[in-house]
């Protein structure tokens, strides 16, 4: 039998247990056990935050485009003619002033 032959069939017959191999390294064992497992939470942990963070970026920019929306609708309806068509459609008299402002001087 070859070396690795034999350590294969160590491992797999069952004497290192017998013989105290795994025994001997079980902390360093346990210690490598634990540390896979914290390596798993926390890529789990990045993955879960990396996809919330993605969430939020996508609503905001829905909530960017709503806010760009609403925006330019208020900027048509504060228009001097939409004003008019609106008080016109309301049933409304007033109209808009046909001279322009004249300033009011007071004499000291």
């Amino acid at each position: 039998m070859r070396k690795s032959e034999q350590i294969i069939a160590t491992l797999f017959g069952g004497r290192t247990l017998l013989q105290g191999v795994i025994s001997k390294h079980l902390s360093f064992i346990l210690y490598i056990f634990l540390l896979l497992i914290l390596y798993i939470s926390m890529n789990n942990t990045v993955q879960n935050t990396l996809l919330a963070n993605y969430r939020l970026e996508k609503e905001l920019q829905v909530l960017y485009a709503e806010y760009t929306r609403k925006t330019a609708e208020l900027m048509q309806l504060s228009r001097q003619q939409e004003i008019e068509k609106q008080l016109k459609a309301r049933g409304s008299d007033l109209k808009a002033p046909t001279h322009p402002p004249a300033w009011i001087k007071s004499k000291p």
